[in-house]
């Protein structure tokens, strides 16, 4: 490698460039687009959840006398108290620091540039610890590439501050496991704890990664007893499972306000039940029926992922499953490669399958889409990155490589094409039944729309439907929308959740614009007919 030689750079150099080249020009494309995205419907839930769990810190920490703060709900009596808001402190305290003035338009433009921001120090985390589990960068940036460059992935990552900061905090995680487990002291230890412990407070499901953790050390360290390894002799050896435990349950009650309020342990037991036992049983609409939550059938996510994955994506993820099982096949001992040098794809495995059988098996409550569990998108990611470089050892390595790269180039050009409707990505088999599913799962395209009525109307207007996308406008427009009901108000506004196929009909209003993607309705104005 280090013969190839370009104008006097090294290869090595020249691929280190590259990855430079890349996280610069991806930083700088998601900062002059993320006010082109629209408000998402838990965005102004998790504004809410974030200022009463500052309100409790400032109580009981700072005791600082806070009259914007009067108004709002004590924790003691808040339902949704469980819902971790740590990632959205430092934008609380933004808000305090102007005096709480700022413009709901500042505000969630604010929130939609910080998600972005975790996301992308997230790709970063992500493609170091594939370097260090694949020890070549070229790999490291192909899964970077995969998971960034997902349509779907790419447009949450600037309105989804529940799911897409959750993602991003488990290829945080993903980061520190690699590090705890190659390099094991109690510095890794420590950081892996943190860590983890934020990506629990973030969403529950983060607890499985310590529980990885200590399974994999526990049967590694059984199998060194038993082979007599001089390594089990270390006093940290029995010390990091007590160590790694306090570390990550005392870092998660520092980060949750609500586990102040009672017994930690049972604050997360607590926490646990509260999103296991999630009691939402609305409607959604899935291959052409009309469903609640609870007749959610077994193959619901199966399906979304078969319809909304890039084909090349299932090909090498795929693909990862066969090296796995051709290569312990070939292995004289395959309990000892299976924890060595496969470890990271069984843990990818593990996890993904896991976590999707949980899911399915447990009836978890996953509903209009699958943004819930994009989180599984970081294991499948590795899997897909094992099964591109078999595929690139089995065949030629330019012809995968350019295959690879052409796909890429075609997933960025249907973005660029579609912008700003990227979370509406279905594949090129999905996009033929997308009408028969809910397809804006989160309604940001409500604000495009409420733009373009704005944007044809000079005087003020009266609107229903989708309404919250108000939150987006300057003060000077929202002086020029006013809220009515359905028959009284001059427009529309449709994101066609809980509707089969392209025609929604509002009785007395006519279609007078609509958002298309790949040949199905996104979202439609409806005018009222006078």
């Amino acid at each position: 490698m280090e013969r190839f030689n370009i104008f006097g750079i090294r290869k090595s150099k020249i691929l280190q460039l590259i990855v430079i080249f890349y996280f610069i020009l991806y930083f700088i494309v998601g900062i002059c687009v993320y006010k082109d995205y629209g408000f998402s419907t838990d965005e102004s839930a998790e504004w809410e959840e974030s200022i009463v769990a500052y309100k409790y810190i400032n109580s009981k920490i700072f005791h600082r006398e806070v009259p914007e703060l009067s108004k709002v709900a004590d924790m003691e009596e808040f339902d949704h108290r469980y819902y971790g808001t740590a990632m959205q402190m430092p934008m609380v305290f933004i808000e305090d620091l102007s005096d709480f003035t700022l413009t709901t338009q500042q505000i969630f433009y604010m929130r939609h540039l910080m998600t972005f921001l975790v996301c992308f120090t997230g790709y970063i985390c992500f493609y170091l610890a594939l370097k260090k589990i694949f020890e070549n960068c070229l790999p490291a940036l192909a899964g970077t590439m995969v998971i960034s460059l997902y349509p779907r992935i790419w447009g949450y990552q600037f309105t989804d501050l529940k799911n897409l900061i959750f993602l991003a905090l488990n290829m945080m995680v993903l980061l520190a496991l690699v590090y705890v487990v190659e390099i094991e002291n109690m510095l890794t230890v420590l950081l892996f704890g943190c860590i983890a412990a934020l990506a629990t407070n973030q969403r529950i499901m983060a607890v499985v990664y310590p529980v990885v953790l200590l399974g994999y050390w526990l049967v590694r360290d059984i199998t060194d007893v038993i082979k007599r390894n001089n390594r089990v002799k270390k006093v940290f050896l029995f010390g990091k499972y007590p160590f790694v435990i306090a570390v990550y349950f005392l870092s998660w009650v520092l980060i949750s306000p609500f586990a102040w309020l009672e017994n930690p342990f049972l604050a997360f037991i607590n926490t646990f039940k509260s999103f296991s036992q999630y009691d939402w049983n609305g409607t959604m609409v899935f291959i052409g029926r009309l469903i609640t939550c609870e007749e959610r059938p077994w193959y619901y996510l199966p399906v979304w992922f078969g319809l909304t994955i890039p084909f090349m994506y299932l090909v090498l993820f795929l693909t990862g499953h066969v090296v796995l099982f051709w290569s312990l096949k070939k292995e004289e001992h395959v309990w000892e490669s299976l924890i060595g040098k496969y470890k990271w794809l069984a843990c990818g495995i593990l996890l993904f399958w896991g976590i999707v059988g949980a899911v399915i098996i447990l009836d978890s409550r996953i509903y209009i889409g699958w943004h819930h569990v994009y989180f599984v998108l970081m294991p499948f990611t590795v899997i897909a990155v094992y099964g591109l470089c078999f595929l690139a050892r089995l065949f030629s390595q330019k012809i995968v490589g350019g295959i690879f790269v052409f796909c890429l180039a075609g997933l960025i050009g249907w973005m660029a094409l579609n912008h700003p409707f990227q979370v509406v990505y279905f594949n090129f088999a999905g996009r033929h039944f997308a009408e028969l599913f809910d397809r804006d799962e989160q309604r940001a395209t409500s604000s495009v729309l409420l733009d373009w009525v704005l944007d044809h109307e000079e005087k003020a207007v009266t609107i229903c439907g989708e309404t919250d996308s108000c939150l987006l406008l300057t003060e000077e427009e929202k002086m020029r929308v006013s809220i009515a009901g359905e028959g009284e108000a001059e427009y529309f506004i449709d994101v066609f959740r809980n509707v089969v196929g392209n025609e929604p009909v509002h009785k007395g209003y006519e279609e007078v614009y609509a958002s298309w993607v790949d040949g199905y309705k996104i979202g439609a104005v409806y005018q009222r007919i006078e």
